[in-house]
């Protein structure tokens, strides 16, 4: 019975583990709307109507290895979302998260995302998005970290300060 379950588990494991998933190309778009997960702040770009931008953008996600699988775990849970429009009407999204990028057409989909891919999208956005997506800070440039060589302390005074007139002397032990 060991050799059962041990077995179970392991097509369980599996099973979490299936083929890549064909997913639908982006389609072009006119519009594209950014948003935020619940509870992370706005960005300051809400939106990309420029073609340029919007055509580079649907190239990038067109561009993306294909390695799209459904997690056995449940729907991905992006933190920042792009959502496409064309004439008005939704042409498709793609969001991303710390280490993934995810779509939604039939079903919710997300792949593996490096850091230079997170970052390579940003720039096309005009947004730091792999400051943002990580928690170091709301879109922008994230602040530089100060060195590690110890910064001088504050100056010593070179005279005791005055007592106030009436004032007890202490005592040195």
């Amino acid at each position: 019975m060991k050799n059962g379950a041990a077995t179970l588990l392991f097509c369980l494991l599996l099973a979490g583990c299936g083929p890549h998933e064909k997913v639908p190309a982006q389609k072009s778009a006119d519009l594209v709307k950014i948003t935020t997960m619940a509870g992370y702040p706005m960005l300051a770009r809400r939106e990309i109507r420029e073609k340029e931008k919007i055509d580079a953008l649907v190239s990038f996600v067109n561009s993306l290895p294909g390695n799209w699988g459904i997690p056995w775990y449940g729907p991905p849970v992006g933190r920042v979302y792009f959502e496409f429009y064309s004439a008005k009407r939704s042409a498709g999204n793609f969001y991303v998260g710390p280490d993934f990028f995810g779509r939604d057409a039939d079903r919710h989909y997300s792949e593996d995302a490096s850091r230079g891919r997170i970052e390579e999208l940003g720039k096309i956005v005009d947004i730091d998005l792999w400051a943002y997506v990580n928690g170091q800070g709301a879109g922008q440039p994230p602040v530089p970290v100060p060195s590690a060589s110890p910064t001088p302390g504050p100056a010593k005074p070179a005279a005791q300060p005055a007592k106030p007139a009436g004032a007890q002397p202490t005592r040195q032990p």
